[in-house]
């Protein structure tokens, strides 16, 4: 398998990119406090005052009622459907906020406890909210929009094709979810929109599964259209606005590989939350930060972060804060070669992502179990979870994540020798990718193709997978996939033999990463670099190689990396005559892959230490040449 555990996590991270975090300032619901419930306040039926009107009524796994009352109280994960002639009016226990149920809507209040999180369903609800009695107040409107608010009076008018945000006093934060268009990129994101009583009072969306958020001819116009928003804030002197600017900002960085850039905007818009003592909102920044130190492959500090967040968000009571954060905390993890943790992390995510009913998030964390339960040899199981996700995602029809979670199909595929078959999932994957015109995941998914025709030995059309790739990330300028594809190709050119080309694009790829900042892909490049040297029997430079790479893998905490290149430095020094060092070598990449449940490359490993100690192995392998795919 020329595949492995840690470049399934790799490209894992990387496919669920698409199934992105939400910026979590908007759309955070909560664990409920039992001390606090809505009451109905006034009923008016036809305008007039009444004690009852017929309204449906629909608690959580229960039968809905069809009559409300004054003073009754709603608990919440309870729907309210108001017919065309009634209108109610609730308050939160001590009257924190009030919401208003114009003739024809629908709501359901989610939770209701430090912080209250609202459903908008359907026609027009109005809310009024009092300043900082909350932790936070939210209403979400489908999976693509939510409004934040610490106190303000506003509503939310979804009657029409539309969703319509108007703000009559304050301001409303309004998250949306979506895709960000970049010349032919196409990214998976959120942006905020400030909707303010005094500057912008009212705004109409059309969400859909493949709305776009935002589009921009390239990344400079985009970063310069989001600085010239932060400076309007900034002139206007208003923290809300300001910290707004700096994470809008900061995801544009973020996307384009900025990492370092990100994290200054972001770091920024921690500090003014920690000023104005929002909880809630620093908690969703640290897991931006999180995300942006994973990019970089800081995954120490990316854990922490994570940790940080999580544990705020739990002590609110942050159900999707706590979700998102566990999905975050589990990649990290996965990457960090410790799939069992991962896979717990994704598991409890799964389960209260569940709860909640978001299936965009449901589908995410499908598809990361997927990787995960794959990273661990349970193959049987990644294809069922890959399959769920990908059912989930035609239900809801989000062709986005029907092609990246087709990926991962292909990489389960692939762990299980069902070779054929994972060129089909890669293929439909990439014939997705064009339709849509997502660039960006065509390049990824030209490359897995490449990965699976080394695998069926199909090295010159390999090749070719790799050189369309490579052709293409440049086109889009996105350098973090054009080095990829870029040792991709000095890979399928060492399966073909030409050692001289593939230390040549493997050295190029080197340099690439290491400019970017990708350890990563450094590691990985030194690697291949390493195993072109052995086949052109330079044992003293595919060992200064291979031990860079093993440093890189520590430093970082790749596992499965380190593994890897103990194992190559094994092989170098036997081909040496230094035995007993090759011995050491292999033993110490033998616990790591025991340790990862990677039990394939265990079994490769403990036929190399038998064969150097002089026993023969009882199902030898043959003697790797030079001709072999990469590992």
């Amino acid at each position: 398998m020329s595949i492995s555990r840690l470049e399934i996590a790799q490209w894992g991270a990387a496919l669920a990119g698409g199934l992105t975090l939400p910026v979590l300032l908007g759309c955070l619901p909560v664990l409920a406090d039992p001390a606090r419930v809505h009451t109905v306040q006034m009923i008016l039926v036809e305008g007039k005052s009444a004690p009852s009107a017929s309204v449906t009524v629909t608690p959580s796994g229960g039968p809905p009622e069809n009559t409300i009352r004054l003073g009754e109280t709603i608990a919440d994960e309870t729907r309210i459907d108001v017919p065309a002639h009634v209108a109610i009016t609730l308050a939160s226990t001590g009257a924190k906020s009030t919401t208003t149920l114009e003739p024809g809507s629908s709501v359901t209040f989610v939770s209701t406890g430090k912080g209250e999180l609202v459903s908008s369903n359907a026609g027009k609800a109005n809310f009024s909210v009092v300043p900082h009695a909350l932790d936070f107040f939210r209403v979400q409107s489908g999976e693509a929009l939510s409004a934040s608010v610490h106190g303000t009076e506003f509503s939310i008018d979804a009657s029409g094709q539309g969703v319509t945000f108007a703000c009559l006093r304050g301001e409303v934060n309004v998250t949306k979810t979506g895709f960000l268009l970049i010349g032919d990129r196409r990214l998976k994101t959120s942006l905020i929109d400030v909707v303010s009583a005094a500057n912008k009072p009212q705004v109409t969306y059309q969400p859909s599964p493949t709305w776009n958020v935002a589009s921009f001819p390239n990344f400079v116009q985009a970063e310069s259209f989001y600085q010239q928003q932060l400076a309007v804030a900034q002139k206007s002197g208003d923290d809300n606005a300001i910290a707004v600017g700096l994470l809008n900002v900061g995801q544009i960085q973020d996307a384009q590989g900025q990492f370092a850039d990100a994290l200054q905007s972001f770091e920024q818009a921690l500090g003014i939350y920690r000023q104005l003592g929002d909880r809630d909102s620093t908690a969703a920044v640290i897991s931006l930060i999180g995300n942006a130190e994973r990019d970089q492959s800081r995954f120490a500090d990316a854990l922490q972060s994570f940790q940080q967040a999580l544990a705020t968000f739990r002590e609110l009571g942050d159900r999707r804060g706590e979700a998102l954060g566990l999905l975050g905390l589990g990649t990290v993890e996965q990457l960090q070669g410790r799939p069992a943790d991962a896979l717990a992390s994704f598991q409890q995510g799964l389960e209260i992502v569940r709860e909640l009913g978001n299936r965009d998030d449901e589908a995410r964390a499908l598809n990361d179990i997927g990787f995960a339960q794959d990273f661990l040899s349970r193959y049987a199981d990644a294809l069922l979870s890959f399959g769920q996700a990908l059912a989930l995602a035609r239900e809801v029809g989000d062709r986005d994540a029907e092609m990246r979670i087709l990926n991962g199909i292909g990489f389960a595929q692939v762990s299980v020798g069902q070779d054929a078959q994972a060129l089909q999932s890669f293929g439909q994957a990439l014939a997705l990718a064009r339709e849509l015109g997502a660039r960006d995941v065509e390049a990824v998914s030209l490359v897995n193709r490449g990965r699976a025709e080394l695998d069926l030995g199909q090295n010159a059309q390999a090749l070719q997978s790799f050189e369309q790739a490579l052709a293409l990330a440049r086109e889009l300028g996105d350098r973090e996939s054009a080095a990829r594809a870029l040792n991709n190709v000095g890979r399928a050119e060492r399966a073909l033999a030409r050692y001289g080309d593939a230390l040549q694009s493997s050295q190029q790829a080197l340099a690439e990463f290491k400019e970017i900042g990708d350890r990563d892909g450094e590691a990985r490049a030194l690697i291949d670099i390493g195993r072109v040297q052995e086949d052109q029997a330079r044992y003293a430079d595919a060992l200064q190689s291979t031990r860079q790479a093993l440093a890189l893998a520590r430093d970082s905490g790749h596992r499965a990396f380190e593994a890897e290149a103990l194992d190559n430095i094994g092989r170098v020094q036997e081909a040496q005559g230094a035995t007993a060092d090759a011995l050491q070598s292999y033993q110490q990449a033998l616990a790591i892959y025991q340790q990862l449940g990677e039990q394939s490359k265990a079994t490769d490993v403990m036929r190399e230490i038998e064969a150097a100690q002089g026993r023969p192995a009882e199902t030898a392998s043959p003697t790797p040449t030079p001709s072999d795919a990469p590992k």
